[in-house]
């Protein structure tokens, strides 16, 4: 008579054995909260005194990180052809340091402004460098300075703005734009502003507004 085969034992279990505790994850960074930067409250925004004159100034936008923080974006934009065309960004900063590094990138000459102001002066100011073919620095989604800003349509713009000069656009070469950079301005607003429509002027440039930064 043959033997029933017995069936493998698998091997028992521990149950006394507790499972390893899982912590909860902390999400920091300059990174995660500029993703989040909207949900932050805007605490303030500034440019510099004479932007009108100059046709260029620093659009600084800060919001409440928490309490003592502050994050922020700074712009530089040019009113007259190019729009965007740097820009920083900066996390967990506190209140006092901030304010102590306004001065700077506004040239010593700060002024503050409306939130509806300084986003129709971005937003405007991208919107007529786009229509002659110019973009935004990639630092402007790389670096998230974007996230920073609110939606376009989310103020209201009275359009009291203006960009260009005369209704053209008009060159500027900065102090660090090299012959290539020049060229590939002046062909582009050839291709799309046509010879005639714009002006451009080698030899006076931008200050530094970034200053070591």
């Amino acid at each position: 008579m043959s033997k029933k085969k017995e069936k493998p034992r698998l091997p028992k279990v521990n149950q006394q054995i507790p499972l390893a505790r899982v912590r909860p994850i902390k999400f920091t960074g300059p990174r995660y909260h500029l993703e989040r930067a909207q949900e932050y409250p805007i605490i303030g925004c500034w440019i510099m005194a004479d932007w009108k004159e100059s046709g260029i100034t620093p659009v600084i936008i800060a919001r409440e990180q928490a309490p003592d923080k502050v994050l922020f974006a700074n712009y530089l934009v040019d009113l007259y052809c190019l729009g965007i065309k740097d820009v920083f960004t900066k996390t967990d900063i506190s209140r006092k340091a901030f304010e102590r590094s306004l001065s700077a990138m506004c040239n010593d000459v700060p002024k503050e402004c409306t939130i509806e102001f300084a986003h129709e002066l971005v937003y405007g100011a991208l919107e007529f460098a786009e229509k002659y073919g110019f973009k935004p620095p990639p630092d402007f989604t790389k670096e998230l300075a974007d996230h920073v800003l609110d939606a376009p349509d989310a103020h209201p713009r009275k359009g009291n703005i203006n960009f260009g000069k005369k209704g053209k656009p008009i060159f500027v070469a900065g102090p660090y734009d090299d012959e290539r950079k020049i060229n590939q301005v002046i062909n582009t607003l050839m291709r799309t502003a046509g010879e005639g429509n714009f002006d451009y002027v080698i030899g006076m440039g931008d200050a530094d507004f970034f200053g070591e930064e």
